[in-house]
């Protein structure tokens, strides 16, 4: 069996039940890809966030002031975040994480804070939006700076 179809098993093996898997890829250009995500709150996404890069990037999701605190932790010890809400990936490998949209939630971010890349343009923005269903997330990446 190739290797890509035991990795995609075992990812949708690990996720919970009714969790939706987002492919995110992360470039030496300081984006994500795709374009746009959309996810409805309360709905919890396995993000499989891949560097296809040649330098370390992260894919951290929080408001402006989780974005500001992850900036700092990353000023003061350059050490890779621990936190729930994101990953940190080496070049040419992924990494997963679950991650629920809270009802509450709006204006989240999802950032790159190695050195230079999230002022460089490596963020997106996470929006509620009123839809025909309700209100869902959308998550459109890249952003413009």
């Amino acid at each position: 069996m190739p290797l890509a179809v035991l990795l995609a098993l075992a990812l949708a093996a690990c996720a919970s039940p009714g969790t939706r898997t987002i492919e995110v890829s992360m470039t030496d250009a300081l984006r994500f890809e795709p374009g746009t995500i959309e996810v409805a709150p309360g709905e919890t996404v396995l993000f499989e966030v891949t560097n296809d890069g040649q330098s370390v990037h992260e894919f951290l999701i929080g408001d402006e002031g989780e974005q500001a605190a992850f900036a700092e932790e990353m000023a003061d010890d350059g050490m890779a975040h621990d936190t729930d809400a994101g990953v940190s990936v080496e070049p040419g490998a992924t990494e997963t994480f679950e991650y629920t949209f809270d009802a509450g939630e709006v204006d989240l971010l999802a950032g790159c804070h190695e050195p230079g890349h999230y002022d460089g343009g490596m963020v997106a923005s996470i929006t509620v939006i009123e839809g025909s269903g309700g209100e869902r997330y959308r998550l459109a990446l890249p952003m413009e700076r």
